[in-house]
């Protein structure tokens, strides 16, 4: 009999974030890659758009590359695709609704011919050494599903995102049957969600953020505006129903919501009611008490249409007072602070303003713990690997298995790079990638973290001083007084003394250097600099990027 091969999974990311979700599961030198999404970023990260896993093993092996399967439909699961797919020629297999969000994504994507396949999660597919039956969850965006990687050395489950919500909007409960039968069978190993497991108790239906929100449109006499993610649409489906039975109208602001209505429209997840979306140029036409405007921007993004009317630059919609705006969403992490900004902005405005923390305007999509508990007793795995979360929510989801009874050895608290070895009984990480952080700014792709977001942060805490001077090489001899722009620098005391100052040492700089038989410009350039940083650190002890450019006339 055939000696059984091992088994590989690794996580490229949401082991040690909230996001940029990425898992490879790799036998017989075939591979399949269950997600690819982004992470947004954090204050710290000036001017990137956002982050994706570090594709580098997946690029290696492509050639092993068999499937890319998409859980559901969230950027942080679909977002990273159109920077996967440039280089890896496989099938995308995801649900229906999950297709057609991918398929808008990478509508511009340079690799054509792209071979989508769609998920019935009744079925299970065949792929390489692999049996993988799926199993629905509930979760804040439709047609999200788990995985049962069926082998020869024993089953092993992927979560995907869920919660376990008894009366979902669209009536298509938790597949409670499958699961379990996957339990009796025997499960291997379950990775599973953990971003809610800090939370006690069980995560409450969506349906409760319907009637919360139906109560703020009686007690509303004015115009409201919802801001929510625009996959949200369990979320949508509930605002325009509520709209409807107050007979108003529904106008939408935002590129993405558009497009995420129109597909889940047009696929049938989405019924909207007859006569109940306007053109938002026609908002005006109406009256204020009448108009519901549905607006992206709940995390507080800057170009977002919710942020420019906190910030009166929307071209439609300027904020007025009594305007009741309400923030359908819990803020990912790192985006809070920015949240924070645009309610102030709102409420500085005259708009009333209601978000999660004070109001009940938004439950999570996910598993809080008496769920996970509920997951891991279906299941009954002989090992547990928390994923989707940061290290504190994945080691409250070691504590729950441990818990519900799992030995605390089969309890593996994975990072991203770590490489699970499975055997029939065995469970081990042999070993952990070197991964990179990989910033998406712009059009511009690469691990920046040394380079420009190091500049980024020194110019937004020291400015910068640029000096510009005009010398003579040949005679060694400076021909104008160097000239000075200041950018970012704070308010400092005697400033023109200290420009004086600057101005001689530039000056005595590259008479030094002349003295020295230095004439090549790059070179004064350097030698001013270094005497320019040390000056003004003494002085004023701040460390402004300096920048000389001596141009040679």
């Amino acid at each position: 009999m055939p000696k059984k091969s091992s088994l590989k999974v690794i996580p490229l990311g949401g082991l040690n974030e909230v996001g940029k979700n990425l898992t490879i599961f790799e036998k017989d030198n075939q591979m399949i890659v269950v997600d690819c999404g982004i992470m947004f970023p954090d204050d710290e990260m000036l001017g990137i758009d956002f982050v994706i896993p570090d594709f580098t093993y997946v690029l290696k092996n492509k050639h092993k590359v068999k499937a890319i399967i998409i859980t559901h439909g969230h950027e942080d699961h679909i977002g990273g695709l159109p920077f996967l797919i440039k280089e890896v020629k496989a099938p995308i297999y995801a649900t229906k609704l999950t297709l057609g969000l991918i398929k808008i994504k990478l509508s511009n994507a340079s690799q054509k011919n792209l071979n989508f396949i769609e998920i019935n999660p009744r079925k299970g597919i065949e792929i390489g050494p692999f049996f993988i039956d799926f199993f629905r969850v509930n979760h804040s965006i439709p047609d999200g599903i788990g995985l049962i990687f069926k082998t020869d050395i024993g089953n092993v489950v992927h979560s995907g995102d869920f919660k376990i919500d008894q009366s979902p909007i669209d009536g298509k409960v938790t597949d409670f049957s499958k699961i379990a039968r996957a339990g009796d069978e025997g499960v291997l190993a379950l990775f599973c969600d953990s971003t809610n497991a800090e939370e006690t108790g069980y995560t409450l239906p969506e349906r409760d953020v319907g009637k919360t929100l139906k109560e703020k449109f009686i007690r509303a006499d004015k115009r409201i505006i919802v801001a929510t993610f625009a996959s949200h649409i369990h979320r949508i489906q509930q605002i325009m129903d509520v709209a409807h039975q107050m007979g108003r109208k529904v106008a939408i602001s935002g590129r993405s919501m558009l497009k995420t209505i129109r597909i889940s429209s047009e696929l049938g997840y989405l019924k909207v009611p007859e006569d109940t979306i306007i053109p938002i140029t026609k908002i005006d036409e109406m009256p204020v008490k009448k108009v519901v405007i549905l607006s992206t921007g709940s995390q507080g993004e800057p170009l977002s249409a919710l942020n420019k009317m906190a910030l009166g630059e929307h071209n439609r919609v300027q904020i007025m007072k009594g305007d009741v705006v309400i923030i359908s969403a819990s803020p990912i992490p790192g985006n809070e602070k920015a949240i924070s900004n645009t309610i102030n902005m709102l409420i500085n405005q005259g708009a009333d303003v209601f978000y999660e923390s004070i109001a009940g305007v938004h439950v999570s999509g996910h598993a809080a713990q008496e769920e996970i508990k509920m997951m891991i007793g279906l299941l009954k795995p002989k090992y547990f690997i928390p994923i989707h979360g940061e290290n504190k929510h994945k080691t409250q989801s070691a504590v729950i298995a441990e818990e519900m009874g799992l030995d605390k050895k089969n309890i593996m608290i994975a990072q991203n790079g770590s490489i699970l070895k499975m055997n029939t009984n065995l469970c081990r990480v042999s070993g952990l990638l070197n991964l990179k952080t990989i910033y998406i700014d712009g059009i511009g792709t690469g691990n920046v973290e040394d380079m420009v977001l190091k500049d980024r942060r020194h110019l937004s805490r020291d400015g910068i001083i640029v000096a510009v001077l005009a010398i003579d090489e040949a005679g060694k001899k400076i021909v104008k007084d160097p000239d000075f722009v200041l950018k970012g620098v704070i308010y400092i005391d005697d400033f023109k003394k200290v420009v004086k100052d600057c101005r001689n040492i530039i000056i005595s700089s590259a008479q030094r250097a002349f003295d020295q038989d230095i004439t090549n410009a790059a070179t004064v350039e350097q030698y001013i600099n270094e005497n320019l940083e040390k000056h003004i650190f003494k002085k004023v002890r701040i460390r402004p990027i300096v920048s000389t450019k001596v141009i040679s006339v």
